[in-house]
């Protein structure tokens, strides 16, 4: 797709909510476990990437699968996005400031782990080296975007689910909450 930088994150900033203190206390009572990740989409190269990770063998939900850089909130992070921007620079070693979030997707709940999953956003002119944290992340993924959209299969079924979409890049399959994240993203420009 031929659309320069500032077209490309006009694309996305018109669907995500400019709301970036999400109310805890009524997703705490929805009874699921609370989550967030960050959307790191950078322009390295002058083509937009995203950053994925593949999540540690070792790891007690989700092992191996793809993912956004994030995590389970604590109640000592002042709020979700603190949580997004917390774990990642625990997980790939990348600090980011809330200034710096430009919005929110909408919350992705996952399909067998009871998790409500906050995505939020950041547009980077470049990134920063990132830094493995080997006990919950195996590898980095540095994707440009429009190659994984080309990945996009909609005909997967889950239990029934009808919200359930693979992408496919490389060796890779992405699936799950990530893939439903991604398919946000996505739908911004097709």
């Amino acid at each position: 797709m031929d659309i320069d930088k500032n077209q490309f994150k006009e694309k996305i900033i018109h669907r995500l909510s400019s709301k970036i203190n999400v109310d805890v206390q009524l997703l705490k009572s929805s009874g699921y476990t609370l989550s967030s990740v960050l959307v790191i989409i950078h322009f390295t190269d002058f083509n937009p990437k995203i950053i994925l990770t593949k999540r540690s063998s070792l790891l007690k939900y989700h092992k191996n699968e793809i993912s956004f850089p994030g995590g389970t909130f604590k109640e000592t992070d002042s709020s979700l996005l603190n949580t997004a921007l917390r774990e990642t620079k625990e997980e790939i070693g990348l600090n980011f400031h809330s200034n710096e979030i430009v919005g929110s997707f909408h919350t992705v709940r996952t399909l067998t782990s009871n998790f409500a999953i906050i995505p939020f956003v950041t547009f980077q002119d470049s990134i920063r080296k990132t830094r493995i944290l080997i006990d919950e992340v195996s590898e980095i993924l540095d994707i440009p975007v429009f190659d994984l959209f080309k990945g996009f299969n909609n005909n997967f079924n889950y239990k029934k689910f009808s919200d359930s979409y693979t992408f496919r890049y490389n060796s890779e399959i992405i699936w799950g909450a990530t893939a439903r994240i991604l398919k946000q993203i996505r739908d911004c420009f097709y």
